[in-house]
């Protein structure tokens, strides 16, 4: 995945509900719905497979850590890859990594922190 600077705009969710992709933390899974956690601690779930809105957000430097989870790169604040792979989100969130995720997690890390 190369590494990309945020595109300015909203990313329409369902119905009429929109989101700015920056004040988004990370989306979680759950089942046939996703929910989303916002910056200012805000959370809503919206009718969409995580899948369906992968697409949606791959754009905007996240990336897609477990089969429940895609966390915004720009608020990772650290991650254990010994004892559990986990990715530290704002401090205050802990996101599984999945093993066969891990390397491509590092290497898209890396990029983002030397693009920024």
């Amino acid at each position: 995945m190369d590494t990309k600077l945020y595109i300015t705009g909203t990313i329409k969710l369902a119905g009429k509900k929109k989101v700015n992709p920056a004040e988004v933390l990370f989306l979680k899974a759950d089942v046939n719905y996703t929910e989303i956690f916002l910056q200012d601690g805000e959370r809503f779930i919206v009718s969409k497979t995580l899948k369906e809105l992968e697409k949606r957000f791959i754009n905007y430097n996240f990336f897609r850590t477990h089969k429940s989870y895609m966390v915004n790169l720009k608020y990772v604040t650290g991650y254990q890859i010994h004892e559990g792979l986990l990715v530290k989100v704002q401090d205050a969130h802990h996101l599984s990594l999945s093993r066969r995720r891990k390397e491509v997690f590092l290497d898209t890390m890396s990029k983002y922190l030397r693009a920024s």
